[in-house]
């Protein structure tokens, strides 16, 4: 739960902002992941289990995958974005953003 922000990077290409705003209900997350404040769009399927948060979200005619480990105050992990068949992979740190 929280705002967390952070770097997308993505491979061979130039590392972006990247703003998720989660809220957890049990194993359960939702909320909204993007570039900046103002540009952000809605997860969906979005679960935490044993420190592994998972969730998706369609930007436009792609869908991103996202599986980040929660370590205290961190989120870091892998994104994957489809779109008509091919794949791009990235990283993205974030930290929770004080309040």
């Amino acid at each position: 739960t929280g705002t967390w922000k952070g770097t997308l990077t993505p491979e061979g290409r130039t590392p972006t902002g990247a703003v998720l705003v989660l809220r957890q209900e049990g194993s359960s997350v939702s909320g909204t992941a993007g570039e900046n404040e103002e540009e952000r769009h809605p997860i969906s399927n979005g679960t935490i289990k044993d420190g592994v948060v998972t969730f998706e979200v369609g930007v436009g005619d792609s869908s991103m995958k996202f599986e980040l480990k929660l370590n205290g105050d961190e989120l870091a992990g892998a994104v994957v974005r489809e779109r008509e068949g091919q794949q791009v992979k990235a990283t993205l740190a974030l930290k929770r953003a004080s309040s």
